[in-house]
């Protein structure tokens, strides 16, 4: 476990050391200490505090860390970033004012191969999802018409064939198909194949 407070790493290990099943092998102050910590003891999870003034998302080090990483952060938009860094196997994430048990389940969970978000965090996290999708786009009419190849591939589709199915039905190269699967989709103004496959029958 990580934590630049003492203190905060004592309730840490009492809060896991109750969990019959959870040991606690190691323990820094900081990601620098951290690394050769993990390399020495080999943890299946690591437990990491967000340090409050600066993100270890923005540290080559992290790559270091070979472990699945349980973090404990104190707000929303600090677990957006550990969401969004590349550099680390996040499994799980716990709000800092969620109960103990809350972080005793997130290791077990993670140690489970499951992961998991407290209650404290799943709201947010939950929104940024929602934001983060692509807008449903209403279906329009196409006002270009398909051409003949494009209705065949349209077809095929709607059969539910894949592209290398298509390809090899109407031998083309798989390439052309998903090129005429394109134009399909842009014509008709929709954003996916399963839109298309739904409103086939009206085109």
């Amino acid at each position: 476990m990580c934590d630049q407070h003492p203190y905060g790493r004592l309730g840490m290990r009492e809060a896991l050391g109750r969990d019959p099943a959870l040991c606690v092998v190691g323990e820094a102050p900081g990601l620098d200490e951290l690394v050769p910590v993990v390399d020495l003891c080999r943890p299946d999870v690591v437990v990491l505090v967000d340090p409050p003034s600066a993100s270890y998302a923005d540290t080559d080090a992290m790559v270091g860390v070979d472990a699945d990483l349980v973090v404990v952060v104190t707000d929303a938009d600090a677990a957006l970033g550990w969401v969004a860094c590349t550099r680390a196997e996040i499994k799980a994430l716990v709000h800092s004012d969620d109960p103990e048990e809350e972080l005793v389940t997130a290791v077990r969970r993670t140690a489970d191969g499951s992961g998991y978000v407290s209650p404290g965090l799943s709201g947010p996290l939950l929104g940024y999802v929602r934001a983060s999708l692509p807008r449903r786009l209403s279906v329009v009419p196409t006002h270009a018409p398909l051409t003949s190849r494009e209705s065949e591939v349209l077809e095929l589709v709607r059969r539910g064939m894949a592209n290398k199915e298509i390809a090899r039905r109407l031998g083309l190269s798989e390439k052309t198909v998903k090129f005429h699967v394109s134009n399909v989709l842009a014509k008709a103004h929709m954003a996916s194949r399963a839109q298309l496959i739904a409103s086939a029958r009206t085109m």
